[in-house]
């Protein structure tokens, strides 16, 4: 019996030393424990680790007096007819006890979570001068964060700047007001700053998290829900939908470009602009692919953007590709553009032009609408042509932000 209980113990102290280890990891993408801006550094301090640590008192409290009780009330020998410890019903300070414990406890998360809200909650005035189509305005940061399967879109707004209660009027996401710069899975953001996002969605519920610099917020279709991030210095942070949203919510990621104010102008300059029509003869020969085949979901600037209403979706909506190669990750942020030398990740983009599915499963039924990209049977040459095209849209990004995307 000894060495049974021994054994016991001793496989317990292996299970939970493996779980604490595979639990770590020095470059997780996904850290809530490693704050990279004031508002996420706030909030980790005022709210994560509290309530960490009341939990970690919570598990181990348990632990140790279900052991204890094990132990106590284990069957010390089998010898005789008594073959079980006595029975105990009903104890009433112990009830009491435990119920009064755990009230306790959950009204002391409750009031460190009411105690975090203003943290996530209150915005600044913190309007910057940013240049656009040679026209210099005060921009309030402010993105509207769009959710759908299983991507997330990014909508800039400087010439004609809408806040929340303007979108909250206007009401649908599906037919949002045209936007200086729309771009898809990044969000490039100025370091410094406070960026305040408007976050909706236009199919199913999502909810968009980027631990480095806050924490999550639901977007829920034609609702407009207020957040903020701000990064201190220039980085990459990855992000991750949190709410089960269909097939492929696991693979519904996004990434924060933190730029320096300069470097984010020079951002804005170049992606604001309409694509440049190539000279190259493959090149041209994928602007016919994608003219002829790709336009009833995906738009251009300065190729279909006089004649695009909306993608053949459920959500009516797809990426927008007019700048599609100074982004450093595709298919809603699972697969890089670039190799971490700097060259075109060919192998993954020719591989989900030719099964998307395959790589990321989607709702794409025919007759019905589309959740997803959907195989389009595109032969070899206009795969080939495509990816030509495709890689001249958009100057590559820096090469630290290559280096630091690299997702797996």
């Amino acid at each position: 019996m000894r060495t049974l209980t021994r054994r016991l113990i001793s496989w317990t102290l292996v299970l939970m030393g493996a779980s604490a280890a595979t639990g770590c990891a020095s470059d997780a993408e996904l850290d809530t424990f490693a704050p990279q801006g004031p508002i996420a550094r706030e909030l980790h301090s005022r709210g994560v680790l509290p309530v960490f640590w009341i939990a970690a008192a919570v598990f181990v409290g348990i632990t140790i007096a279900m052991v204890w009780l094990i132990w106590k009330n284990r069957v010390k020998t089998y010898d005789g007819d008594d073959e079980w410890p006595a029975q105990t019903h009903g104890h009433v300070p112990l009830e009491i006890g435990w119920t009064v414990g755990f009230l306790v406890t959950m009204i002391a998360v409750a009031g460190i979570m009411l105690w975090s809200l203003p943290t996530v909650d209150a915005t600044e005035d913190n309007t910057m001068a940013v240049t656009i189509d040679d026209h210099s305005v005060m921009w309030e940061p402010t993105i509207v964060v769009v959710g759908n399967q299983w991507w997330w879109e990014f909508r800039y707004y400087f010439s004609d700047q809408m806040d929340l209660a303007d979108m909250r009027a206007h009401g649908d996401a599906k037919t949002l007001p045209p936007a200086d710069i729309v771009t898809s899975g990044q969000m490039v953001i100025p370091t410094g700053e406070e960026v305040e996002l408007i976050i909706t969605s236009r199919d199913v519920i999502h909810s968009f998290w980027i631990p480095a610099l806050n924490g999550k917020r639901d977007a829920v279709p034609n609702r407009f829900s207020p957040w903020k991030i701000e990064a201190s210095v220039p980085g990459f942070y990855f992000g991750q939908c949190t709410e089960f949203c269909g097939l492929s919510h696991s693979r519904m990621r996004m990434q924060a470009v933190a730029l320096s104010p300069a470097d984010f102008q020079a951002w804005v300059d170049s992606t604001s602009a309409d694509a440049v029509e190539p000279t190259d003869p493959e090149a041209l020969a994928g602007l016919e692919v994608f003219s002829g085949i790709c336009t009833s979901c995906h738009l251009i600037e300065g190729v279909n953007d006089d004649v695009y209403e909306g993608a053949d979706q459920a959500s009516g909506a797809a990426p927008n590709l007019t700048h599609f190669a100074n982004r450093s990750t595709f298919a809603g942020g699972i697969f890089n553009t670039y190799n971490a030398d700097g060259s075109l990740n060919r192998t993954d983009l020719e591989a989900w032009l030719r099964d998307p599915n395959a790589l990321k499963e989607n709702y794409t039924v025919p007759g019905e609408q589309y959740r997803g990209m959907p195989d389009l049977d595109l032969s070899e040459q206009q795969i080939d042509d495509l990816v030509a095209y495709l890689s001249g849209l958009g100057a590559k990004p820096a090469g630290w932000i290559i280096e630091a995307t690299q997702v797996e």
